[in-house]
């Protein structure tokens, strides 16, 4: 993959499951990466794996919703590697699940800071510390949920769908300057987020649903957020692509 060798990024929420796959992508082809998790022991872990397999990594463990984290994965890209190039907003959390009469703002707000705004954060550090030097490229994770109406997880589908806003915001306002941003919607993938989804011989009926017929696997998604990053995708920002089996066709 062109334009990856040699950069520096940043993946949250890269302890685990697609953001983990992402960071696992960018170390192979060259790339050096700042791993971020709340848990310092599976992100350690992480780190060990890439390591073992000659991959250039630093960590900083911590939730992206903390004030100074943005200002810490930043510096640990600079500080560890020289540079920073990329940024892979991958860390998320679902406040709440159930009805929206049930639901609290409290637990909104925190879901829009950590799945949305944090984004906007990281950008916001990493471009006076070099994002654009070199032609910086975001890629944001969101959701196929963002566009659609989910019984029980409205507040975590808003917050996706705010972040899918503010990638095009994003995109218009640091495209002249150099740095692209997209996002990635991913549907239904085998991770510990979803293992809830995929119990009980309900892999095989959703599976069946999806034109492709096959439930995805993180290493799906970060396949194309690889892509989104590098210079095949030079002339693509402020897209939302998604990476959901076909899901979205059939609806």
């Amino acid at each position: 993959m062109k334009g990856i060798d040699g950069k520096a990024a940043i993946v949250s929420g890269s302890s685990q499951g697609i953001g983990k796959a992402c960071a696992r992508r960018l170390a192979d082809l060259g790339a050096a990466v700042v791993l971020n998790g709340r848990k310092p022991e599976p992100l350690e872990a992480t780190a060990d794996e890439l390591r073992a397999r000659g991959g250039r990594v630093t960590t900083v463990a911590g939730s992206i919703g903390e004030a100074d984290m943005p200002a810490r994965l930043v510096a640990a890209a600079v500080e560890t590697f020289g540079r920073i190039d990329f940024l892979v907003s991958n860390a998320a959390m679902v406040p709440y699940a159930g009805p929206m009469m049930g639901a609290s703002g409290e637990r909104f707000g925190r879901a829009i800071g950590i799945n949305a705004w944090a984004s906007v954060a990281l950008a916001q550090h990493a471009m006076p510390a070099g994002l654009a030097d070199g032609g910086g490229a975001i890629v944001n994770v969101s959701a196929g949920g963002a566009r659609l109406a989910v019984p029980d997880i409205a507040e975590y589908n808003a917050s996706k769908a705010a972040l899918e806003s503010l990638t095009r915001s994003l995109a218009v306002e640091l495209g002249p300057l150099g740095v692209r941003v997209n996002a990635v919607a991913p549907g239904l993938v085998r991770t510990a987020f979803a293992e809830p989804l995929l119990a009980g011989g309900r892999e095989q009926q959703s599976a069946s649903n999806l034109p492709l017929r096959r439930i995805g696997e993180p290493d799906d998604v970060a396949g194309a957020v690889v892509f989104l990053l590098s210079d095949e995708a030079s002339w693509i920002t402020g897209v939302v692509l998604d990476v959901d089996g076909g899901n979205m066709l059939t609806r």
